[in-house]
């Protein structure tokens, strides 16, 4: 089973002061998993906490303090920046530059798949790298930021994603991101003009 806590802090050019700034350092990336469900299907569990800050305050912005999704196999996963390659023994945890999804700056970089006919990377001048691969009961973070603009008011935006994943076979305690440091920890923080 891949558990992960999908973290997405949104903020927009009111808070780019140095008071909202350093609020900002102190933003958790780990949650607990209160309401996580006892029975699910699947092989993937995705929990999902997005924030907006406003001033100095972090509010929760989807209605509901988590939200659980479920999915059969890592195969079905869509999340923006990553995929997962798994067997029964690991996951590897890939980060890519999605072009069509992701805000900016562009990522460039090492492409592990530039030379790859079938990869849809394939001869793409973008970032595309192992950023780590997990065994059974390994706890990984995955950090980025990113600028995009409002598609209504044409006004740029900010975002800091953590993804918490952990590989194990066994339901987790719901305090897991929060009692351990991760085992492995993977960033692509840039500087968001």
């Amino acid at each position: 089973m891949l558990l992960i806590q999908d973290i997405c802090l949104s903020w927009g050019k009111k808070e780019r002061n140095s008071a909202c700034a350093k609020k900002r350092t102190e933003f958790s990336v780990a949650y607990s998993l209160d309401t996580m469900p006892n029975v699910f299907h699947g092989e993937v569990l995705v929990n999902r906490l997005n924030f907006r800050q406003s001033g100095t305050v972090f509010q929760i912005s989807n209605g509901a303090a988590n939200c659980f999704q479920s999915y059969p196999s890592v195969k079905d996963l869509n999340l923006t920046n990553l995929y997962f390659q798994s067997d029964t023994y690991s996951c590897t945890v890939v980060f890519f530059y999605d072009e069509r999804r992701s805000g900016q700056p562009v990522r460039r970089g090492h492409n592990k798949d530039y030379d790859n006919a079938d990869s849809l990377l394939y001869r793409h001048d973008v970032l595309n790298e192992t950023a780590f691969s997990l065994k059974q009961g390994q706890y990984g973070r995955v950090i980025w930021n990113e600028r995009k603009t409002d598609c209504d008011t044409g006004e740029w935006y900010y975002q800091l994603h953590a993804l918490n994943l952990l590989y194990s076979d066994k339901m987790p305690e719901a305090d897991i991101f929060l009692t351990g440091k991760p085992d492995f920890e993977y960033k692509q923080i840039a500087v968001l003009y």
